[in-house]
């Protein structure tokens, strides 16, 4: 079972993974009472302790903790409302998962095994701005179909059983985020010597632009 002490915990391993940056990213975790134990905001994801973190209900109403939610938490609230195995949800922003979206590059976790098992259909949802109503019902109506999916220009979502479930499918999205990465730099320049064999390889700034 979750704790608050697990929660914060995982925070530590997002920071020190890289997927989040300063304050970003969010996360909670729903108890078996049905109040969800959520990060606050304006506190960074590496230095949580058990004292920041609130408790609310599927409202947003606080009932445990002093500060505010986080910015998106109804997000996650909209989607515990659409799912009722989901236990736990992390929001981060994984850079290399989070520029494909930005190129406008659909995901393809198929295209390693590890992807395919362990992520799953990776939909990307359109920009909407954040902590808007909007952005939270269009997640929860993609996490209605998938367990990771991306968010347009802003990064990723995971939820899981519970949040260990919920942290290494958000590893395993920025893991293939990057073998995608450079198979595409590596296609692209095996496609250029086979154009022109005679031509020197470029260097990787080059690839990148392509």
């Amino acid at each position: 079972m979750d704790t608050k002490k697990t929660l914060c915990r995982i925070g530590q391993k997002m920071k020190e993974a890289g997927l989040v940056a300063a304050c970003d990213g969010n996360i909670s975790f729903r108890r078996d009472d049905g109040t969800v134990v959520i990060t606050p905001s304006g506190v960074p994801k590496g230095e949580l302790k058990p004292k920041h973190l609130l408790v609310v209900d599927l409202d947003g109403h606080v009932l445990e903790g002093t500060g505010k939610a986080s910015s998106e938490s109804a997000l996650h609230l909209e989607i515990y409302r659409k799912r009722n195995d989901v236990r736990a949800i992390i929001h981060a922003h994984p850079v290399t998962a989070t520029a494909l979206t930005v190129a406008g590059i659909p995901f393809r976790p198929d295209i390693v095994t590890e992807g395919a098992l362990v992520l799953g259909p990776v939909p990307t949802v359109p920009y909407a701005p954040p902590g808007s109503a909007e952005l939270a019902t269009a997640c929860a109506e993609a996490a209605e179909g998938a367990d990771v999916f991306l968010m347009e220009r802003h990064g990723a979502a995971t939820v899981g059983r519970d949040l260990e479930q919920a942290f290494y499918r958000l590893e395993t999205l920025e893991t293939v985020a990057k073998m995608y990465r450079d198979s595409l730099i590596f296609a692209a320049a095996s496609s250029q010597q086979k154009n022109n064999p005679a031509a020197k390889a470029q260097p990787l700034s080059w690839y990148l632009k392509q």
